[in-house]
């Protein structure tokens, strides 16, 4: 390795000889000469700061590289620097200013990113702005990106029409250079044609099949832009091609408008049958407004074919004209809405029941008086059962018939009060002689919670209304008639919806807001009316009420947070206020009831395909995935195979 700077040895020798000329040096204005060879990048960059006096930060990256660098023509500072930037440059590395004086040694790629828009450098990277008037950007940026530097950057700005280029200062004059010449090579010119009898929409069409692609956009750079409201186009491009354009579009609007005066209209989105009084309207209104002597053309005639869903229209050019405008914004597609309901409802029901019966009796001669307690809240009848058992000892032969029936009665009475009970019941009782005893202690305690999660969701059209029903048909009886002596008895019976019900109208506004009009009901069957009924309670929780959401957006639309707290104590009095001993003498009951509903509303507005795409194909995969879990043989889900095998087509998954 070889390193010579006679920065050092040579320049002090020539100076300790001519101490005068040193003198007169600036040290702007002194030479020096470089010579490595295959040395560390480290060594250049001591000798640079050296004689530039500037600071240099290194990056990691930079301690691996070697140079040479070969000079034999004295340089001053600055050439110095610039040899260093370009030496830099051609192994891969940038000096970014960090400060008065400081540079930072970074590779290219980090220095792209924090590049400056001017620099007094040629070897350092700037940025530039680049503006077209009458080329495209994108096109442009496309045919500059192979001339610019590896690690530079080009970015189009369709918008604007300009093009920001990172890139070497030393390239950017040639670069300018491409663009303005790719700007200027394009000669633009715009005319704007009024049309009377071809309607833009359709001159445009023509147009584009004649001199350029589907998109508008020709190989010779002319661009038609159809104005629906005045009847005419706009074309902009090449002088020469404008020129033709012009000349081919005027032409083919001299036809003669008596034999031009039929249209034969198609719909995709509407329905003609709707469309027709809207256009029946419009004519009338046109003829009404017509000076005399045009009111003597032909009256517009409209019809409509159902099987095909075309109107068919017979008019004069310009009325002619004004309905296949307002039939082209009449048939767009409508936007779709994705309404989903959340219905959240949480309730607790608590009961408790606690209470104590007791009799003593005397029979016959005897002489206990009667003394019992008997609550309506408790069960059994305790009256019931003493007399049944009574009954039962004697025999119920005391009075013959009579008694069998009153034994009857009683035994009745007595099976029909243990139906009712509850919970538990402990107690004892008997018979000493002519003297009846017993006591029974009922206790029950009830918790019921219940929690329920349901989403109903439909999907309709813009303005239209869609109606989900989920749900069973229960009998209600309305009435029933017995005939004379019990005979034809007969009953009438009415079916009512139990379950889910969503109905639903969406509008769309301009700002993609949605006004829901909304109906949701949610009713179930509660129980029987008793346990000697057979009479259904249901229970409704209903909603009618019209919001406003953003899309996506997920708004409460009703609920209701309900607790109630009932409290029944039937008691002696007196004795039942008594402390501990009282609980004999009195009959308890609380019950505690919470119900939280929330009912919440998302709507999805759907505007394309792709949309309608992604809603299927997030529904499907929730079904899906719910089917494998239910799946004991761990195959692949069977709702796959029933749509590949049913409908011969692929599942909405992606």
């Amino acid at each position: 390795m070889i390193k010579k700077l006679y920065l050092g040895a040579a320049m002090t020798a020539l100076l300790a000889m001519n101490p005068t000329v040193a003198d007169m040096r600036s040290p702007t204005e002194a030479r020096h000469v470089l010579s490595l060879n295959d040395v560390e990048i480290t060594a250049l960059i001591d000798d640079v700061s050296i004689i530039t006096g500037y600071t240099f930060v290194l990056h990691p990256d930079v301690r691996r590289t070697k140079v040479t660098v070969m000079s034999q023509t004295p340089m001053t500072t600055q050439e110095v620097f610039q040899v260093f930037l370009s030496t830099l440059r051609v192994n891969g590395f940038a000096a970014v200013p960090a400060g008065q004086g400081i540079y930072r040694i970074v590779p290219e790629q980090t220095a792209v990113g924090e590049v400056r828009t001017t620099t007094a450098d040629e070897n350092g990277f700037m940025t530039q702005v680049l503006s077209l008037d009458n080329f495209s950007a994108i096109e442009a940026a496309q045919m500059i990106k192979p001339l610019v530097d590896p690690q530079g950057q080009v970015v189009a700005n369709a918008r604007s029409n300009t093009i920001v280029v990172v890139d070497y200062k030393s390239n950017m004059p040639r670069l300018q250079a491409v663009v303005e010449g790719l700007d200027e090579s394009t000669a633009t010119s715009i005319e704007s044609l009024q049309l009377i009898n071809i309607p833009a929409r359709e001159m445009k069409e023509i147009l584009d099949d004649l001199l350029g692609d589907t998109a508008g956009q020709t190989s010779r750079g002319l661009i038609v832009t159809a104005s629906n409201t005045g009847n005419a186009i706009v074309l902009k491009g090449n002088e020469t091609v404008v020129a033709r354009a012009v000349r081919v579009a005027t032409e083919l609007d001299q036809t003669d408008p008596v034999r031009d005066n039929l249209r034969v209209i198609p719909l995709v989105n509407s329905d003609s049958v709707d469309i027709v009084p809207i256009l029946e309207k419009l004519a009338a209104t046109m003829a009404a407004q017509q000076t005399p002597r045009e009111g003597a053309q032909t009256a517009a005639t409209i019809a409509h074919h159902e099987p095909t869903n075309s109107l068919v229209i017979s008019a004069p050019p310009d009325i002619l004209v004004a309905m296949e405008r307002v039939v082209e914004s009449l048939d767009t597609r409508r936007a779709q809405v994705l309404v989903e309901a959340i219905i959240v409802e949480i309730s607790d029901d608590t009961a408790r029941e606690l209470g104590v019966q007791f009799l003593l009796s005397g029979a016959g001669e005897s002489s206990v008086p009667f003394l019992s307690t008997n609550f309506s809240r408790s069960a059994p009848n305790l009256l019931g059962l003493a007399g049944a058992l009574a009954t039962a000892n004697s025999g119920g032969t005391s009075s013959g018939s009579a008694g069998s029936a009153v034994s009857t009665s009683l035994s009745n009475s007595a099976v029909t009060s243990l139906l009712g009970l509850s919970g538990i019941s402990l107690g004892g009782g008997g018979r000493d002689g002519d003297n009846l005893f017993g006591a029974i202690l009922t206790a029950v305690e009830a918790d019921t919670n219940s929690r329920v999660l349901s989403k109903p969701f439909n999907m309709t059209l813009d303005n239209g209304t869609s109606q989900l029903v989920v749900g069973q048909e229960i009998p209600i009886t309305t009435g029933e008639v017995l005939g004379a002596s019990n005979t034809n008895p007969f009953r009438t019976v009415q079916r009512e919806q139990v379950g889910i019900k969503l109905e639903v109208t969406p509008r769309i506004s301009s700002d993609d807001t949605v006004r829901l009009d909304i109906y949701q009901e949610v009713s179930s069957i509660f129980g029987s009316v008793n346990n000697a009924s057979n009479e259904l309670i249901t229970n409704t929780r209903e909603i009618t009420t019209s919001v406003i959401a953003d899309d996506q957006e997920i708004v409460v639309i009703g609920g209701l947070i309900e607790q109630t707290d009932t409290e029944v104590s039937e008691k002696v009095p007196v004795l039942g206020d008594l402390p501990v001993l009282g609980n004999l003498f009195r009959s308890k009951g609380t019950q505690l009831e919470r119900t939280n509903l929330m009912v919440f509303i998302r709507p999805t507005i759907i505007r394309n395909r792709e949309e309608a795409r992604d809603v299927t194909a997030r529904n499907y995969r929730y079904i899906r995935a719910e089917a494998l879990l239910r799946d004991e043989d761990g195959r692949d889900s069977s709702i796959d195979d029933f749509i590949s095998g049913v409908l011969g087509a692929l599942p909405p998954t992606e």
